[in-house]
């Protein structure tokens, strides 16, 4: 730059964010000259040394141009050639080089990303050694939304993983696929949950074409699994998926509503029967051909699970009047009043403990269940978080170990009650999980809406 050139430059000290090499090869680029004698200096660069205040002051009234080194880096940073050091990292290997570069904020995310392709990760894990540590450090101190609520959370592995779940960003996807696999301990996972950050890539509906593709031409099965689960495939992958013929993959894309339309016919006569029948997206064409099929006692009460049920057929399979079969379809299905009110009526305890599961009942019919004063239901209902915060309040009362476990994993339990029940040890692993006591402890640290809306917004259903 013009204010650079001929100029004599005075810089003692280090960079904050970059090598003082660096600054030094730029500002030489720029036909500068350094020189160590602040007395004949042209241009000071300030890097905040306490010896040196008295002087900078002074020099400041001579009308000596003062640069402070935040402002160089950041200029740098803005007007670096990328190609060039990108070229010269590639021929000379430098990584401490580049992992200075990658640790460099004012770069954008993707001048980081592109930079952090050229890491070499040495074939170790992404904890596995110092270096490999400080780069997935900057990788989550950027990206990870979890230190919000945790500013420390930035230096766990775990980190690295719920920036592959929460990220829009398909190019960050990319990289963390390119980077060494991290797992999670599955001890405590959900069922279906992805345990590496690869799967979770594979799940993330924001993955590029590319990458999907790669995914299928590595042909791991636990990516593949979770590939078929995401919400955002083309009928070319979805056959593709099919194609490679593998149970666990194939499962996942019928339970996803992932698998080809035309292919339901074919399924239905093999051994995903089951799978279909109980988890398939229904529709009265594919239930007018189920029912014509002449389903066994065994397969009807699967069909009953199925949460996509149409009305006209929920209607068939209540007029089976096998018990199995009302119960799953009281438990589960979105029933009209006349269902609701003529299982009620029957004052059958088996019926009013599916009811109490349904979170599709009105107010009127969870009031009914909760005048029973039956301990089973109300243990039921206090898990149900569809259940008023009334009744809710009014099952606290009762003074029950296991309707307050309940209560403490429910997310419409009022946040009184939680905040009650977490003071009793045997509720706090349950309290911690709540998402109503997340919200409120993000909240009381100032963090709450932004968190919680990036997080609902960069979630997916699948987990």
């Amino acid at each position: 730059m013009e204010k650079y050139k001929n100029k004599k430059i005075f810089f003692e000290g280090r960079g904050n964010q970059l090598d003082k090499d660096e600054i030094v090869t730029y500002l030489t680029q720029n036909e500068a000259s350094i020189t160590c004698d602040i007395d004949v200096a042209d241009i000071i660069i300030d890097a905040s040394l306490p010896y040196l205040e008295d002087k900078i002051y002074l020099k400041s009234l001579e009308h000596i141009p003062i640069i402070s080194l935040d402002q160089l880096e950041m200029e740098f940073s803005a007007l670096i050639d990328i190609n060039s050091v990108l070229m010269a990292i590639k021929i000379s290997k430098d990584q401490k080089r580049l992992k200075k570069l990658i640790n460099n904020s004012y770069f954008s995310d993707d001048l980081f990303l592109t930079l952090l392709r050229f890491y070499d990760w040495n074939n170790e894990g992404i904890y596995d050694n110092d270096e490999n540590r400080d780069v997935s450090t900057a990788i989550a101190g950027r990206f990870c939304t979890l230190q919000k609520m945790n500013h420390n959370i930035k230096h766990s592995p775990t980190a690295i993983y719920y920036t592959a779940l929460e990220t829009t960003n398909s190019k960050l996807l990319e990289t963390l696929y390119l980077m060494p696999e991290y797992k999670i301990n599955g001890k405590n996972a959900l069922q279906n949950q992805p345990l590496s950050t690869h799967e979770v890539v594979s799940l993330n509906p924001n993955i590029s074409k590319p990458l999907i593709m790669q995914i299928l031409k590595n042909g791991i099965t636990n990516q593949l699994k979770f590939l078929a689960s995401n919400p955002n495939l083309g009928e070319f992958v979805k056959k593709e998926l099919l194609r490679i013929g593998n149970k666990e993959v194939i499962s996942s894309l019928i339970m996803a509503n992932n698998l080809p339309k035309e292919e339901y016919k074919t399924l239905f006569h093999s051994e995903y029967k089951n799978i279909i029948i109980s988890s398939a997206l229904l529709n009265d064409q594919i239930l007018d051909y189920f029912f014509k099929s002449d389903l066994s006692k065994i397969e009807l009460i699967e069909l009953s699970k199925n949460t996509t049920l149409t009305s006209q057929y929920i209607d068939k399979l209540f007029e089976l009047d096998d018990d199995d079969i009302i119960g799953n379809l009281l438990k589960t299905t979105p029933l009209g009043s006349k269902y609701i009110d003529i299982y009620l009526d029957k004052n059958n305890k088996s019926y009013n403990l599916a009811l109490a599961n349904n979170q599709k009942l009105s107010y009127n019919h969870f009031q009914k269940l909760f005048k029973l004063d039956d301990a089973d239901v109300n243990i039921l209902l206090s898990n149900n978080s569809r259940v008023s915060k009334e009744m809710l309040k009014s099952l606290y009362e009762k003074n029950n170990i296991f309707i307050n476990q309940g209560l403490a994993s429910n997310s419409n339990t009022p946040i009184d009650i939680l905040m009650q029940l977490q003071l009793d040890n045997r509720y706090t692993i349950a309290i911690a999980k709540n998402e109503t006591y997340k919200e409120y402890s993000r909240n009381a640290l100032g963090i709450g809406d932004e968190y919680s809306s990036k997080f609902k917004r960069n979630t997916y259903e699948h987990l």
